[in-house]
């Protein structure tokens, strides 16, 4: 690793890392072997990336709720593959001007996800950024976590 690697990885770690105890969490973290890449200090966060087939922004909404990862809400701009045709039972699927709302409650104690520069993946909480595709093209794991676990 270079140094300005090394310290842009660093800056991007400050700038999630937080000092309050027992809040809800979002680790970051190598789906290899687990090892800690940054922790997000929210309750609620945004995971967006260009879809691969249709080079469209999607936008995937997410809440951590009693230890486990919660996706309220998918907004696409046009339909591709992987991306819902219909809504679960009891939530919606509606076209707007800008594309697809899709509404859910999917609960998940991880999710997994290949990051890939090419699809700006990012992960936004409380008006803050982070690139994803920071530590390389790779496998990451998202999952709660107790803020004061690291």
């Amino acid at each position: 690793m270079t140094l300005a690697r090394g310290a842009a990885l660093a800056a991007a770690f400050a700038v999630f890392a937080t000092t309050a105890a027992g809040a809800s969490c979002l680790a970051v973290v190598a789906a290899r072997d687990a090892a800690p890449l940054a922790f997000v200090d929210a309750e609620a966060f945004t995971v967006s990336y260009v879809h691969s087939v249709t080079r469209t922004p999607v936008f995937e909404r997410y809440r951590i709720e009693r230890g486990a990862i919660v996706q309220t809400e998918m907004r696409f701009r046009e339909h591709g593959p992987g991306l819902p045709t219909e809504a679960d039972a009891g939530y919606a699927f509606r076209r707007t001007p800008d594309g697809f709302v899709v509404t859910m409650r999917r609960r998940f104690e991880a999710v997994t996800m290949r990051v890939h520069a090419d699809q700006s993946p990012a992960l936004a909480a409380d008006g803050r950024t982070l690139d994803l595709a920071a530590w390389g093209n790779r496998a990451i794991v998202l999952r709660a976590a107790a803020c004061d676990s690291h």
